[in-house]
């Protein structure tokens, strides 16, 4: 289970609003001072998102609750592949069988985008599939005391 903390922002039945701050692990890295990426994360740290989150166990939570929350890491490592791993793996795909098939070059590079483009439409449709599966959804685990 990969955890965060978060601050609750709004409550409704089952389902809960956090407040999140983005974090990179720049900070644990030796090479953070001589870094240019080190300065992008700070910059998009200091930036909070606000996230919903079910709560299944109805844990009592009030706003202002500082809370663990939670996604199983299997799922996450799955929803990661099919979104940035597979699209690539169709455009390479693509450009190499239409290279193969004696495509031009701008044929080639056309195609390759199109399925690219491509990819990404039909991931989302099948990605609400996932959309109510507590496994693809962050969780309340318990509340900070």
């Amino acid at each position: 289970m990969i955890e965060e903390q978060a601050l609750v922002v709004a409550v409704e039945s089952n389902q809960i609003l956090v407040e999140a701050s983005r974090q990179s692990a720049c900070g644990k890295c030796a090479a953070n001072n001589d870094c240019g990426q080190s300065a992008v994360a700070q910059w998009a740290a200091a930036k909070m998102v606000n996230i919903p989150v079910i709560n299944p166990e109805n844990i009592s939570i009030n706003i202002g609750d500082t809370v663990i929350v939670g996604i199983d890491e299997q799922s996450f490592v799955r929803a990661s592949v099919l979104l940035y791993f597979l699209p690539l793996l169709v455009m390479f795909g693509v450009g190499l069988i239409t290279t193969a098939a004696g495509a031009l070059e701008w044929m080639v590079i056309s195609a390759s985008l199109a399925s690219l483009v491509l990819s990404f439409y039909v991931i989302k449709i099948y990605s609400k599939k996932f959309q109510h599966n507590p496994d693809y959804q962050l969780v309340v685990l318990k509340v900070v005391v």
